[in-house]
């Protein structure tokens, strides 16, 4: 190297390989130093003139306007429903669990042995009283019903024969008494034959061996009575024992017939017929089945007229009294049917200490079961009340209070926009005109729950008009106006 290479050069600023391949532009005169300050002060102060401008915006609107306006302008009144309270019966009453009973109810069985031959009916048939319900072969016992109507027809062959021996022998008897009359009169004739010829022989006209023969025809005719007397004695036994015979037949005849009777009865038996009307249950036997009279055949309900079982407890005991109306409600609580205590029984159940109470129901609809766990409503007794909608009642403090709506100058709430009025009260408070509807907050005091209302016991009367929807939103002596859907509006879906 020389020694001019040796010498130190004064060092270039670096160049980079971008600032060599840029397009080279004439420089731009710089701005002035005024300009660039004002810039910078722009923006902060229209931001901040923004800001005082929406502060004093919400100070005016919210403070300072309200109050100018508070003592021209009165605050719209709070829309509400408004309705009256309803006028109902309220019942005394409790619930209990009862068990429905059919007053008639069997298990058919047969009063003889057989084969089932038919079966007329299926299970939840309902039938009348007298209707033919099942037929066991009786074959048999038409055959023994037809020997014993022919036992009576000789029965009454033999009391016929018996009548006729009886008239016979009267007969017989008839001719006896007319023969005895005659030998009566040929003894009488021959009676004084021979008391005359007695006389005859006295004088000597005739001889003793005439009177004799006179004697022995008179003898003879006296004999002759005599055995015709006892003929007429052994007829009239003869006819006795005709007419003991003509009883013994009739007697016979009786029997048979009875027998006859016995045997049509037990043919009947054979057919079975439904005792009531009523609905035919189970039937656990088939047809070809044999039975007896241990087998049941099928059950009929008569459940037009259910009996319901209620065990009352003990406490409640005193209020029994027949006539007592007993409601069967459903599980959505809507009444079923409405009976009266028929039964109250003197006993105590000592397991459960209650008494047992029946009530009569009609069944004619067949909403009801026959061995159906119910629940039954007694109503020990009722009372006219006024119920108002759960929705319209709140609780404050302990106590129960209720919204009615009244005009201003009828409403009592004068003393409190006179105290708002008042110094120490709100300033400038709006006047509120005197048939302006205010909701009045009602102390009352509560009795039993009917469904969607309660009982209103004091503090409520029937022609005060109540605030039943938001009530959440309201304050005592507040402005409200009913809120009244248009009449176009469309119905609200269920």
């Amino acid at each position: 190297m020389s020694g001019n290479d040796t010498q130190q050069q004064p060092a270039l600023p670096a160049i980079s390989e971008g600032e060599l391949n840029a397009p080279q532009h004439p420089q731009e005169p710089s701005q002035p130093p005024n300009s660039s300050r004002f810039r910078r002060w722009l923006l902060p102060v229209t931001i901040g003139l923004l800001l005082l401008g929406g502060i004093g915006w919400i100070i005016f609107s919210r403070f300072i306007m309200p109050m100018l306006m508070a003592g021209s302008m009165q605050p719209p009144p709070t829309l509400v429903q408004l309705g009256t309270p309803e006028s109902a019966p309220v019942e005394d009453s409790s619930d209990y669990a009862a068990t429905l009973d059919s007053r008639q109810s069997v298990t058919l069985q047969p009063r003889v042995s057989g084969q089932v031959s038919a079966i007329y009916v299926e299970a939840g048939d309902r039938v009348e009283a007298g209707e033919p319900l099942l037929q066991i072969g009786a074959a048999e016992q038409r055959a023994q019903v037809a020997s014993r109507n022919a036992a009576v027809d000789t029965a009454a062959a033999d009391i016929d024969s018996a009548q006729a021996d009886v008239a016979s022998a009267i007969d017989t008897l008839k001719a006896l008494q007319e023969k005895r009359a005659a030998d009566q009169a040929n003894v009488q004739l021959n009676q004084r034959e021979y008391e005359r010829y007695q006389e005859l022989q006295r004088q000597g006209a005739e001889s003793r061996q005439i009177l004799d023969q006179r004697l022995n025809a008179l003898q003879t005719a006296q004999a002759t009575v005599r055995q015709t007397e006892a003929d007429i004695r052994a007829q009239q036994s003869a006819i006795n024992r005709a007419k003991s015979q003509v009883v013994r037949s009739q007697r016979a005849l009786e029997q048979a017939q009875a027998n006859v009777a016995e045997g049509q009865a037990q043919l009947q038996d054979y057919a079975i017929t439904a005792p009531f009307a009523g609905v035919i249950g189970n039937i656990p036997v088939k047809q070809g089945d044999v039975v007896s009279a241990a087998t049941p055949l099928l059950t009929l309900t008569q459940n037009q007229e259910l009996e319901v079982q209620i065990a009352i407890p003990l406490e409640r005991a005193p209020n029994l009294r027949l006539g007592l109306p007993v409601k069967l409600l459903s599980d959505q609580d809507r009444v079923l049917q409405t009976g009266k205590v028929s039964f109250i029984s003197p006993s105590v159940d000592p397991s459960t200490q209650s008494v047992q109470v029946k009530a009569l129901f009609d069944n004619a609809n067949n909403q009801l079961r026959t061995s159906q766990f119910v629940r039954a409503r007694v109503i020990w007794q009722s009372r006219s009340g006024v119920l108002a909608p759960t929705t319209a009642i709140s609780r404050l403090g302990g106590r129960d209070f209720i919204f009615v709506a009244a005009p201003f100058q009828s409403s009592g709430c004068q003393a409190q926009a006179q105290a708002n009025a008042a110094p120490g009260g709100a300033p400038g408070g709006p006047q509120v005109e005197p048939d302006q509807l205010v909701a009045v907050q009602k102390p009352i005091k509560l009795g039993r729950i009917v469904g969607n209302n309660q009982e209103v016991v004091e503090g409520l009367s029937a022609s005060d008009r109540i605030v039943t929807s938001g009530i959440l939103q309201l304050q005592n002596c507040m402005p409200i106006a009913a809120d009244t859907p248009p009449a176009n509006a469309p119905a609200s879906a269920p």
